[in-house]
């Protein structure tokens, strides 16, 4: 029995770190079994199969609309289960129903449950082969909102879908939020393959598919498998619309329009074009869920009600600081178009984004808004940075030295007056420094 929470959560990451030695990067078709998983849940009971789920999928938005789904349905009288990755702060950030984590003792209690049938299909596995972590999560999850009686839970998939262990999980609705380049040492090169990847989320049992905004091929590949699966896909701006978009510092003010209702007078304290997108994605997924219309007063509370910590979060003072985990250059646009609407006399910028991701895209659209950019060593051993991001941003800006995140604090605040603004954008391991930093609840937000 586990009685440490560290323990635990070591032993999620063992089957990964125990193949490390013989397993060979590559892409996810070629690396990855999601039958594992799905051996797993039924060697002890299928508890995805008793439960309404809904599996989403997507490179940008995941998280927020996952949110906004399960505030939405919390609002309209459910119990809802909400499964997301990574944690910011708090393992059990990952595992949460109507907003509040699992507890260190249900999860170890849980874990402990799924051990020996575990361990048992791991003997028989090749030595490269493994259970992921998040996979291994899931399945904790899926009995915890069995006990917790939940009547739908809003499951976030790891990076992929089509090789993705979260995407065993039986479900009846998946979501698909928009496909970006991203990750193509293992999803692909090109975004005709990792859009084909994340359309492997329309596993046979799905009754529907919500499609957000997406670009081509991408939108294509979409449909094409949506055909060839016979699923029903209902499409941003073909089946539902967004208009009345009115944008500032304090939120964004919206009407959605459905088969079903025309939803006058939203509001969304989260800041972002972007998000309005995934407001009208979650509430034609909430719609699909309960079978017809929502309840107006409800959804206006819901939608005010949402908020992720370390998403263009905006805490207050003087100066301001905004943080947010951009990565590459498209989610680097959306955090512009936020600094557009808001007033400060001087910005500084503090980043980091590993040499995996597209830290040239990024730095290209930041650096130049910024008065001084600060460079800071982060905690994560497991991610590297590119030795020429600093070389590439002085082109657009003065860059400082940070021996960590609490250095560059406080050397950037000091060049700011107090109508002056600080960004900390970039990594979601420099976004959970930074929460952690400024004393911000992740756990029960």
């Amino acid at each position: 029995m586990f009685t440490r929470f560290y323990d635990a959560v070591s032993y999620v990451f063992s089957s990964y770190t125990q193949s490390k030695p013989y397993r060979v990067d590559g892409l996810d078709r070629d690396t990855r079994n999601p039958l594992h998983i799905r051996h797993l849940l039924d060697n002890i009971g299928s508890p995805d199969r008793l439960q309404r789920n809904i599996k989403i999928t997507g490179s940008k938005g995941k998280g927020s609309t996952s949110r906004m789904i399960a505030q939405i349905l919390e609002q309209q009288g459910y119990r809802v289960g909400l499964f997301t990755s990574p944690h910011l702060l708090d393992f059990t950030e990952r595992i949460r129903v109507n907003r509040k984590a699992i507890s260190e003792a249900d999860f170890m209690r849980l874990l402990e449950r799924i051990r020996g049938p575990l361990e048992q299909i791991q003997r028989v596995m090749a030595p490269h082969e493994y259970f992921g972590p998040v996979g291994i999560t899931a399945v904790v999850a899926m009995l915890y909102f069995a006990e917790m009686r939940t009547n739908i839970n809003v499951i976030e998939l790891g990076r992929g879908a089509r090789y993705d262990d979260v995407n065993a999980l039986h479900a009846e609705l998946a979501v698909i939020t928009p496909v970006l380049y991203e990750h193509p040492e293992q999803l692909g090169a090109h975004i005709s393959e990792i859009a084909n990847n994340k359309a492997g989320i329309m596993t046979p049992e799905l009754m529907g598919v919500v499609v957000g905004y997406q670009v081509e091929p991408a939108l294509s590949i979409l449909r094409d498998e949506g055909r060839k699966e016979g699923k029903v896909l209902r499409e941003l701006n073909t089946d539902f619309w967004v208009q009345d978009v009115e944008t500032s510092a304090q939120g964004t003010r919206l009407s959605v329009i459905t088969a079903q209702q025309h939803y006058r007078a939203l509001e969304l304290r989260m800041l972002g074009r972007h998000q309005v997108d995934n407001a009208a994605v979650a509430m034609a997924t909430a719609e699909w869920v309960v079978g017809g219309t929502l309840d107006l007063a409800k959804v206006r509370q819901a939608l005010l009600d949402v908020s992720i910590p370390g998403r263009c979060q905006v805490i207050p003072g003087s100066p301001k600081v905004l943080i947010d985990g951009a990565i590459n250059r498209e989610s680097a646009e959306y955090v512009r178009e936020v600094l557009g609407m808001m007033t400060y006399s001087r910005l500084h910028l503090i980043s980091a984004v590993p040499s995996d991701k597209d830290y040239r895209g990024f730095l290209s659209v930041l650096a130049p808004l910024s008065q001084g950019l600060w460079l800071p060593k982060i905690k994560n051993k497991h991610l590297t940075f590119s030795a020429d991001a600093q070389t590439f941003a002085a082109q657009f800006v003065t860059v400082h030295a940070a021996i960590d995140l609490e250095e560059a604090i406080s050397l950037a605040l000091e060049g700011l007056d107090e109508k002056g603004l600080l960004a900390i954008i970039g990594t979601q391991s420099l976004v959970a420094e930074a929460l952690e930093y400024f004393h911000i609840d992740t756990r029960d937000a």
